[in-house]
């Protein structure tokens, strides 16, 4: 399985969207299974998640979320947009203030990153840069990654 992640507002559903078009099998780790029963109050309940899912069966998809890389994953691509961007866009959302500073807050940590690497090697874990105003430049470069383990 492969893991689609980075902060909210990082592109992750539009690149997945553009994923699906070219016949991967990209989904919201909220579409998996019984995932949505680990929700408590708008958070994922990641003891739950682990023990309700069967991850070693879904090989062959990919998950997208930005808890996505906790899961048992064999790579993680994390999404790396620009401060700015991404708090004009969680704005834009209805973010507060406060909520848009804790995530730029993860941004500027990497803690995502530190996450994945207590999971996986570094050769397993790829950042990408998103290219602004063009999550199908972005979800190709993913591909370039994908190439040889695309199920047909």
């Amino acid at each position: 399985m492969i893991s689609i992640t980075g902060i909210p507002g990082s592109g992750k559903s539009s690149i997945c969207s553009y994923l699906r078009n070219l016949g991967y099998d990209c989904r919201n780790i909220l579409d998996v299974d019984d995932a949505r029963n680990c929700l408590e109050n708008d958070e994922m309940d990641m003891d739950c998640l682990n023990d309700r899912i069967k991850w070693e069966s879904k090989s062959g998809i990919i998950i997208e979320s930005h808890y996505s890389h906790l899961v048992p994953c064999a790579t993680v691509f994390i999404l790396e947009r620009g401060e700015e961007e991404t708090g004009k866009t969680l704005l834009e959302r209805g973010y507060s203030r406060e909520k848009v500073e804790e995530n730029l807050d993860a941004m500027r940590s990497d803690i995502i990153y530190q996450e994945a690497l207590e999971r996986l090697p570094s050769t397993k874990i790829h950042r990408i840069k998103v290219v602004e105003g063009n999550p199908e430049l972005t979800a190709l470069k993913i591909v370039e990654f994908l190439k040889p383990s695309k199920k047909d």
